[in-house]
């Protein structure tokens, strides 16, 4: 399988900001602002990516994790959140088997 640069040198930069921050933010912020920020840095990694990805990572970027749960449900919905989470977790692990070719034997 060959592999294409998906981010710029620049991207890259934006997005590492973004995570370290994130991460001295947390600090001082209540634990459940954690996840949505590692929501966020996620969707902004998908828009990063969405142009130079293969169609079936495309696809994934946006099916499955174009449709990340709004932030307001966590609260309003905590199961339905994680439920949705879970999808998510779901369809990537699906994605990255059949990406890297680690389908099972059906023999």
């Amino acid at each position: 399988m060959s592999s294409s640069l998906i981010l710029t040198e620049d991207e890259a930069l934006e997005l590492l900001a973004f995570l370290v921050t994130a991460a001295r933010t947390q600090l001082d912020e209540a634990a459940e602002y954690g996840p949505l920020r590692l929501l966020t840095a996620a969707t902004r990694l998908a828009g990063f990516m969405a142009e130079r990805a293969t169609p079936a990572t495309r696809a994934l970027l946006q099916g499955p994790l174009g449709r990340l749960p709004d932030a307001a449900l966590r609260s309003v919905d905590p199961a339905g959140y994680a439920s949705q989470l879970d999808a998510i977790c779901e369809a990537v692990a699906r994605h990255l088997v059949r990406h890297f070719g680690l389908e099972a034997d059906p023999a």
